[in-house]
Protein backbone atom coordinates (compact mmCIF):
# COMPACT_ATOMS: atom_id res chain seq x y z
CA UNK A 1 0.00 0.00 0.00
CA UNK A 2 1.40 3.84 -0.80
CA UNK A 3 2.14 6.18 1.47
CA UNK A 4 -0.50 8.82 0.95
CA UNK A 5 -0.39 12.91 2.40
CA UNK A 6 -3.98 14.59 2.92
CA UNK A 7 -3.37 18.51 4.12
CA UNK A 8 -5.52 21.07 5.39
CA UNK A 9 -5.53 24.68 5.73
CA UNK A 10 -7.77 27.42 7.81
CA UNK A 11 -7.51 30.66 8.05
CA UNK A 12 -9.47 32.60 10.77
CA UNK A 13 -10.50 36.36 10.97
CA UNK A 14 -9.39 36.76 14.95
CA UNK A 15 -12.42 39.45 15.31
CA UNK A 16 -14.58 37.04 14.39
CA UNK A 17 -13.84 34.74 17.24
CA UNK A 18 -13.74 38.02 19.51
CA UNK A 19 -17.20 38.71 18.74
CA UNK A 20 -18.52 35.08 19.55
CA UNK A 21 -16.42 34.92 22.94
CA UNK A 22 -17.70 38.58 23.93
CA UNK A 23 -21.19 37.44 23.48
CA UNK A 24 -24.20 35.17 25.02
CA UNK A 25 -22.84 32.42 22.49
CA UNK A 26 -19.73 32.28 24.29
CA UNK A 27 -20.32 28.92 26.28
CA UNK A 28 -22.24 26.83 23.92
CA UNK A 29 -19.09 28.05 21.03
CA UNK A 30 -16.51 26.34 23.85
CA UNK A 31 -18.78 23.41 24.55
CA UNK A 32 -19.50 22.43 20.97
CA UNK A 33 -15.42 23.13 19.95
CA UNK A 34 -12.69 22.61 22.70
CA UNK A 35 -12.79 20.03 25.10
CA UNK A 36 -12.25 20.52 28.19
CA UNK A 37 -7.91 20.24 28.32
CA UNK A 38 -7.79 23.35 25.75
CA UNK A 39 -10.38 25.11 28.05
CA UNK A 40 -8.04 24.93 30.90
CA UNK A 41 -5.29 25.66 28.74
CA UNK A 42 -6.65 29.07 27.60
CA UNK A 43 -7.14 29.78 30.97
CA UNK A 44 -3.32 30.62 31.51
CA UNK A 45 -3.04 31.94 28.19
CA UNK A 46 -2.02 35.98 27.81
CA UNK A 47 -4.60 36.57 24.85
CA UNK A 48 -7.50 33.99 25.54
CA UNK A 49 -9.10 35.25 21.85
CA UNK A 50 -5.86 34.98 19.81
CA UNK A 51 -5.23 30.89 21.52
CA UNK A 52 -8.90 29.61 20.70
CA UNK A 53 -8.61 31.73 17.22
CA UNK A 54 -5.42 29.82 16.40
CA UNK A 55 -7.06 26.15 18.00
CA UNK A 56 -10.41 26.57 15.82
CA UNK A 57 -7.90 27.37 12.64
CA UNK A 58 -6.05 24.06 13.64
CA UNK A 59 -9.22 22.02 14.47
CA UNK A 60 -10.52 22.92 11.16
CA UNK A 61 -7.19 22.34 9.00
CA UNK A 62 -7.45 18.60 10.78
CA UNK A 63 -10.82 18.55 9.28
CA UNK A 64 -10.13 19.16 6.20
CA UNK A 65 -6.95 17.20 5.66
CA UNK A 66 -8.71 13.91 7.09
CA UNK A 67 -11.97 14.01 5.62
CA UNK A 68 -10.47 11.87 2.71
CA UNK A 69 -8.91 9.02 5.10
CA UNK A 70 -11.86 8.31 7.24
CA UNK A 71 -14.64 7.31 5.61
CA UNK A 72 -14.65 10.24 3.80
CA UNK A 73 -16.80 12.15 6.89
CA UNK A 74 -15.45 14.80 8.80
CA UNK A 75 -14.53 14.41 12.37
CA UNK A 76 -16.10 16.18 15.13
CA UNK A 77 -14.46 19.22 16.95
CA UNK A 78 -14.36 17.53 20.47
CA UNK A 79 -12.88 14.58 18.75
CA UNK A 80 -9.55 16.79 17.85
CA UNK A 81 -7.68 18.22 20.71
CA UNK A 82 -4.94 20.60 20.34
CA UNK A 83 -2.29 20.68 22.38
CA UNK A 84 1.46 22.20 23.06
CA UNK A 85 4.50 19.34 22.92
CA UNK A 86 7.10 20.75 26.19
CA UNK A 87 8.99 22.89 23.02
CA UNK A 88 5.73 24.73 22.31
CA UNK A 89 4.75 23.10 19.50
CA UNK A 90 1.37 22.47 18.66
CA UNK A 91 0.05 18.72 18.38
CA UNK A 92 -3.05 16.86 18.24
CA UNK A 93 -5.06 14.15 19.35
CA UNK A 94 -7.17 11.97 17.43
CA UNK A 95 -8.83 9.28 18.24
CA UNK A 96 -7.86 7.09 15.58
CA UNK A 97 -4.28 5.92 14.69
CA UNK A 98 -3.39 8.52 11.60
CA UNK A 99 -0.30 10.63 12.13
CA UNK A 100 -0.99 14.08 12.23
CA UNK A 101 1.57 16.92 11.95
CA UNK A 102 -0.01 20.29 12.44
CA UNK A 103 1.76 24.35 12.26
CA UNK A 104 -0.32 27.33 13.61
CA UNK A 105 0.46 31.26 13.52
CA UNK A 106 -1.13 34.46 13.73
CA UNK A 107 -0.18 37.57 12.31
CA UNK A 108 -2.23 40.55 12.57
CA UNK A 109 -5.82 40.36 12.43
CA UNK A 110 -5.05 36.45 11.39
CA UNK A 111 -4.64 33.34 12.84
CA UNK A 112 -3.88 30.68 10.13
CA UNK A 113 -3.15 26.39 10.84
CA UNK A 114 -1.55 24.15 7.82
CA UNK A 115 -2.03 20.36 8.78
CA UNK A 116 -0.55 17.68 7.00
CA UNK A 117 -1.97 13.63 7.55
CA UNK A 118 -0.41 10.58 6.53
Amino acid sequence: MENSLSTGVDIVLIKRIEDILSSSKRDKFLEKIFSKNEIEDAKSRKDEVRFFSGRFAAKEAVRKATSNNINSTKLSFKSIEIFNHRSGKPGVNLKNDLAVDISISHDGNYAIAFCVVQ
